[in-house]
């Protein structure tokens, strides 16, 4: 039946004192990089249709012409984020998940691969689409590949090194790769969430994000909170040497809080917003969740399960019970999965479920995990 923590309070604990250490200046109060935000929206409309902005177009220029590096964050790897018919819209998917299989080829002459970032299921790119036989298949969205395919043809001299889970399997490869470029090998380095934790590179001067806005748009309420510290991080690879750095960030909503907060470097004005907000809407640090995960190979046995412990949990004062419902993606790896949200009420102190009662509601064949203050909600 179902799995749960050995050591979960049967009361939300109470909040402990926090004590905050903030880091005001960097290392020989060096300057933080300028943050250029380009509307890739009026790039379209003045007749640019290259991924790249005509600023970072030319920032990728000076790059080669002065023999100075950089780093181009594309939010996931791949080349694109689903393949789609032009002719009946009809979009591959993943036959165990319920997600877009993503465009990749490991070479530049090899196979066409369409995989799953689940569960890793892969199949070959189809000719015609699955659906009406169309040829009219195009990728849309902007992987790592996609990106180096574009740098190669509309800068065939710039030197690059690709850094995602894709070239960074085997043993040793990332330091391998890290010190290919920092011995000047390469003029930019390419990557995913990778580059943004923790790399010191000092002659790094210019930070690309090639489009943001997938890091905004996530149905978690931490979505903000994630979004700000990546984009934060990854400008922070910028100008830690010497030379002043710079960064361009292209985004289709420049209006955006994150976005604006990130231009200013502004950490202390985004989080005093966006604890207002999690603080009206009860949500940590100020209210407590408990997320209740069900899944099953069986689509109608984790359904059922998941309504009758719905209709078991106590109806109480400062205990607010949102569902159940079908998980963000329904199936991953052939598993449906469901999901109750238990929201605590600040300084209500309601007396939470009995747990072991919980799990014998559940049958064996669905598998239950209660997850106290989630770090996601997926």
């Amino acid at each position: 039946g179902g799995e749960i923590s050995p050591h979960l309070p049967t009361t939300p604990p109470p909040h402990q004192p926090i004590n905050y250490l903030c880091l005001p200046e960097r290392i020989h109060s060096r300057p933080l990089p300028t943050v250029e935000i380009v509307d890739m929206r009026q790039e379209l409309q003045q007749g640019n249709r290259s991924i790249f902005s005509r600023s970072l177009q030319d920032a990728l220029q000076q790059l080669k012409q002065q023999n100075q590096q950089g780093i181009l964050f594309i939010h996931r790897r791949g080349h694109s984020t689903f393949v789609s018919c032009r002719n009946c819209g009809y979009v591959l998917e993943c036959p165990h998940c319920d997600v877009s299989l993503v465009y990749h080829q490991t070479e530049a002459e090899g196979p066409q691969i369409l995989r799953c970032h689940y569960c890793n299921y892969a199949r070959s790119h189809p000719r015609n689409c699955p659906e009406c036989g169309s040829p009219y298949l195009k990728f849309f969205g902007s992987g790592t590949q996609r990106v180096a395919q574009e740098l190669t043809k509309q800068f065939p001299d710039l030197r690059f090194i690709r850094f995602d889970s894709d070239t960074t399997r085997t043993k040793g490869s990332h330091r391998t790769l890290l010190t290919q470029f920092a011995n000047g090998e390469a003029n930019l380095l390419i990557g995913t969430q990778m580059l943004t934790k923790g790399l010191d590179l000092p002659q790094v001067t210019l930070v690309g994000v090639v489009a943001a806005d997938g890091l905004l748009y996530l149905s978690d309420y931490r979505a903000s909170e994630r979004a700000f510290q990546t984009l934060a991080q990854v400008a922070g690879r910028a100008g830690r040497g010497a030379e002043p750095g710079r960064v361009i960030v292209q985004t289709y909503t420049p209006e955006h809080p994150v976005i604006e907060a990130v231009k200013k470097h502004d950490y202390e004005s985004f989080a005093a917003t966006e604890l207002e907000q999690r603080q009206a809407l009860n949500y940590p640090p100020y209210g407590r969740l408990i997320l209740l995960r069900l899944s099953s190979l069986d689509p109608m046995e984790v359904q059922n399960a998941a309504q009758v412990i719905a209709a078991a949990l106590p109806q109480q004062e400062g205990l607010e019970i949102l569902g159940p419902a079908p998980a963000n993606i329904l199936r991953v790896a052939n598993r449906y999965r469901w999901q109750i949200l238990l929201k605590c009420i600040p300084d209500a102190l309601p007396e939470l479920p009995d747990w072991e009662k919980v799990r014998e509601l559940c049958p064996k064949s669905v598998s239950l995990t209660i997850d106290i203050d989630p770090m996601n909600m997926m």
